[in-house]
């Protein structure tokens, strides 16, 4: 049995997106990645955001590195930094289990706050990287950067799945008919994927 990198916990959640806080700083997966959540009832996010701040929202970080060497050096000599910083990422939800079926459509349920977020095997990538139906869900939303998130999927699966022939044709296929006469933003994206 494969095991499955565990990135963090749910800590906000709905219908269309969830939002992790990460065990470790700096640890979140990259834009594009497609992650799972929940143990008995899997839902699936594409990762369209993710940031590092600090824990307590009334105290802004200040730089600590003006005489030191490298940015580890920061770290080294301040290692409470890893306890009052935070990284988080956003997963857009582009899908779901239904017993052993997967569907590329929105869970009727969002993901409970605390749930583990995980990284998925490559059958799962293999079932969405073939599907791309949620391709235009994650065009629709309200995300500022989703033709870069759409961009990085297609990437992502293209390096988690180099077995998989005409991704790429297959993605642009999809997208031409999501983006008809926005040739523009069409081009735009395809640019990205190359």
């Amino acid at each position: 049995m494969v095991t499955m990198a565990r990135f963090g916990e749910v800590v906000e959640s709905n219908t269309n997106e969830f939002v992790t806080q990460c065990y470790e700083l700096y640890s979140s997966p990259p834009l594009g990645s497609l992650v799972k959540v929940g143990e008995s009832e899997t839902i699936y996010g594409i990762v369209s955001y993710s940031s590092t701040a600090g824990l307590d929202t009334t105290r802004r970080p200040v730089a600590r590195g003006q005489s030191l060497e490298s940015e580890q050096e920061v770290y080294e000599r301040h290692p409470q930094l890893t306890r009052l910083l935070n990284t988080e990422f956003r997963s857009h939800i582009v899908g779901h289990a239904s017993g052993l079926e997967i569907n590329t459509f929105l869970s009727p349920i969002p993901p409970k706050i605390h749930s583990f977020v995980m990284s998925c095997d490559r059958e799962e990538i293999r079932t969405f990287a073939t599907s791309l139906d949620f391709l235009g869900s994650v065009l629709r939303s309200q995300i500022p950067q989703a033709d870069d998130v759409v961009a990085a999927f297609v990437r992502f699966a293209l390096a988690m799945l180099p077995d998989v022939e005409g991704l790429k044709l297959d993605a642009a296929r999809q997208l031409a008919s999501l983006l008809g006469s926005e040739t523009h933003r069409l081009e735009s994206i395809l640019r990205r994927i190359r």
